[in-house]
């Protein structure tokens, strides 16, 4: 490894967790090699730092011949089940001279789709080696802790029929292609490839062995994956979630997320908390300006605390301006690891919200006084994939406030069925 001194004083990147995963990988062995795209502010630096999650620097990243090769500092420590994770040549010596049918699970399976593998691996007299793969951007019915639990109890139910299993959780991002979207022929390559690095002589899907999902007609989800969907995925009532209102400066969502708090704390029996922007910049993100990479943060920051409200059963309600989409679409996707995500779109006119502008911060952006001010200096991306879209404009905020809840309440989490609803 490379010593942590000879790194101080580098350039550091605190990069995305699918760039940590796949960093990992590589240099656990698992894959050969793997481009990672380097942020926009560091394409010329020589040498470049990669920190987890709280800053330790754990590889780098130097570019030799016109290519980038990372070398490693420190073990990671960061991730997801970390105390079970494997080497592939610690498992590969475990393997031995085996035969190995190594089985990749990303989602719930079958009992059929065990047994499947188990009765091809028995008639071959293979050793099954069965991969839990969880990984940023991978959508899954259970989060990362449940998939390996149901996975490490298949095995050993299998182990117990007779046939030799060995269970191993690795983090695989999930692949996409060059428009940012999930490329399915590539991410089963990738996903192939890291199985055979682990040891796998050839590889089964166990979720296309069959040709069903779980849940149909002849095809039960299997008793292991059945307890972590139960405990991962509470009925709506008792499921967190997070409201998350995005608009312009001015357009009423802090009005409407306070009065939609209220009305939730008094008329339901959730848990609520209120993440609102302008208190959030003073007692979460003081310090931060209003550059990009500044409200980017200061909206991570904010969808970091929903998560772990809605990881808790709680209502996260949230009212920043959030104006880039890429920000909004990472924040969705760390609360949906967790709970659920609703997105509220307050679509007021930017002339009423300039018209409203009792803190004359429209004025001083158009003066030139606030750069990169949303709406004027700096762009606001318009939502293409909101819930509920409110103009507040034409509706009251009680209005406002009923349309909320009234989707909140279709979607079953504000009361359980058979209980009265407000």
């Amino acid at each position: 490894m490379t010593a942590l001194g000879s790194v101080t004083g580098l350039p550091t990147w605190h990069p995305p967790r699918a760039v940590l995963e796949l960093a990992e990988l590589v240099l656990s062995g698992a894959l050969a090699d793997a481009p990672i795209e380097r942020p926009e502010e560091q394409t010329d630096a020589e040498t470049l730092v990669l920190e987890d999650a709280e800053g330790t620097p754990v590889a780098v990243l130097r570019r030799d011949e016109g290519e980038d090769r990372l070398a490693p500092v420190r073990a990671f420590t960061q991730g997801p089940v970390r105390a079970a994770r494997r080497t592939p040549a610690a498992v590969r010596e475990e393997l031995g001279e085996a035969d190995v049918l190594a089985v990749p699970v990303t989602s719930v399976l079958s009992t059929a789709g065990v047994e499947a593998v188990r009765a091809r691996a028995a008639a071959a007299g293979q050793t099954v080696l069965w991969l839990a793969v969880f990984g940023a951007g991978r959508p899954s019915a259970l989060p990362p802790a449940g998939l390996w639990r149901a996975v490490r109890d298949v095995a050993e139910e299998v182990a117990a029929g007779g046939v030799p299993s060995v269970a191993v959780p690795v983090a695989v991002p999930l692949s996409a292609g060059p428009d940012g979207g999930a490329d399915p022929a590539a991410d089963a390559a990738l996903i192939e490839t890291v199985a055979r690095a682990y040891g796998g002589s050839s590889v089964c899907r166990p979720h296309e062995s069959n040709g069903e999902s779980p849940g149909t007609t002849g095809s039960e989800i299997h008793p292991a994956f059945a307890r972590e969907r139960d405990r991962a995925v509470p009925p709506p009532h008792r499921r967190g979630v997070t409201v998350f209102f995005t608009g312009l400066s001015g357009s009423g969502k802090s009005t409407v997320a306070k009065a939609l708090a209220e009305a939730l704390a008094e008329h339901s029996r959730r848990t609520v908390s209120l993440l609102d922007g302008d208190e959030v910049r003073r007692m979460l993100s003081a310090g931060l300006g209003f550059s990009r990479a500044d409200r980017d943060l200061n909206i991570r920051r904010i969808g970091f605390v929903a998560a772990e409200v809605s990881r808790h059963g709680g209502v996260a309600i949230c009212a920043p301006i959030a104006p880039f989409a890429q920000t909004r679409a990472q924040v969705r996707a760390d609360v949906e690891e967790v709970g659920d995500f609703v997105l509220i779109h307050v679509s007021t006119p930017l002339a009423e919200c300039e018209r409203r502008d009792r803190k004359g911060l429209y004025a001083q952006a158009r003066a030139g006084l606030i750069a990169e001010f949303t709406g004027i200096s700096s762009p606001y991306e318009v939502p293409t994939d909101a819930d509920l879209r409110l103009d507040t404009s034409r509706l009251e905020v009680a209005d406002a406030v009923k349309a909320v809840w009234e989707l909140l309440d279709e979607r079953g989490y504000l009361s359980a069925s058979g209980e009265p609803k407000v």
